[in-house]
């Protein structure tokens, strides 16, 4: 179960990330409102729109949220299936109970 959990933080991870780089491609290609301020990025030298910035933000909410509800709905189906295999198993293993060994009429 560790090694799932792993997973599920590493995919959650990427998907946040590529969510923000299309969000981010979006934004350049398709800027949104905000009057077309440049933003300065310090120490790279390149000035990215704002419709940039906000398509990475928004970009990786999204893909948080999609990449989260994934793991979740994963995790969920994990924990039906052993609840369910612990009943299978308790009912399996019950003697049968007899109430009477001999009818009575």
């Amino acid at each position: 179960m560790g090694i799932a959990e792993t997973m599920a933080v590493l995919s959650i991870f990427f998907g946040t990330f590529l969510g923000g780089v299309y969000g981010a491609a979006s934004g350049a290609f398709f800027p949104f409102g905000f009057f077309g301020i440049d933003i300065s990025l310090q120490g790279i030298g390149h000035v990215a729109t704002t419709g940039v910035v906000f398509g990475f933000i928004m970009g990786a909410i999204l893909g948080f949220v999609l990449s989260s509800s994934a793991a979740g709905t994963i995790f969920f189906f994990a924990q039906i299936e052993r609840n369910t295999r612990r009943i299978l198993e308790r009912d399996r293993f019950e003697e049968p109970t007899q109430y009477r060994a001999d009818p009575r009429f």
